[in-house]
């Protein structure tokens, strides 16, 4: 790995000039692709042309993944026991050696396939109103606390499932956990297991 120093030259394509230009690396604040936030005062090749920041070097990474976990954001339901026993069996079922780590992914998955296919909305609503009218019987049942940071993305999707269903956040969480209970816990041979276990793979590395 070849290690910048401010002041020192390079070349890049600048998105702005459209075209091969020499770059300076020099500090400065760089914002993230989605408009979430800024990373502040890290080093990175600019256009001598316009200024503008046109890439990071890679010992840049360990301040961007910094700034970037603090923007995330904080997802926090309560949840009863059953529930979040479905949830990590279902992690058990795609990588038995993954644990908590991939509960955020996982829920973050049927997220954005939820999101992706706004004619699931309806399912979403009939399972949350069935765990409704099953909750008289579970008052005696204990609770558990789902606690994990997602990225803004993720909390932007989650607020637009729930305008599109009615849901409060945590009925949605519950219907969405009980649908990966019905994909990844329920079936003897579950759909689509093998590709959870690539990702499984990469997140648990």
């Amino acid at each position: 790995m070849i290690v910048y120093k401010a002041g020192e030259t390079s070349k890049a394509i600048c998105e702005r000039c459209k075209s091969l230009v020499t770059t300076t690396f020099a500090y400065r604040d760089v914002p993230f692709d989605d408009g979430t936030g800024l990373v502040k005062d890290i080093l990175c090749a600019v256009c001598d042309r316009c200024d503008h920041v046109v890439a990071v070097p890679p010992q840049s990474t360990p301040a961007i993944r910094r700034a970037r976990n603090a923007a995330d954001v904080p997802l926090e339901v309560m949840l009863f026991a059953p529930e979040m026993e479905l949830l990590d069996l279902a992690i058990w079922r795609i990588d038995p050696d993954a644990g908590q780590r991939l509960r955020k992914p996982l829920l973050a998955n049927y997220i954005r396939r939820f999101v992706d296919d706004p004619a699931t909305i309806a399912s979403l609503q009939a399972t949350a109103g069935m765990q409704s009218a099953g909750r008289l019987r579970a008052d005696k049942t204990p609770k558990r606390r789902l606690s994990v940071k997602i990225a803004p993305k993720t909390d932007h999707a989650i607020n637009q499932l729930m305008a599109a269903s009615g849901l409060k956040k945590t009925d949605l969480i519950r219907a969405i956990i009980h649908q990966i209970d019905k994909d990844l816990v329920r079936p003897d041979r579950p759909a689509g297991l093998e590709k959870l276990r690539e990702i499984a793979w990469v997140v648990a590395a």
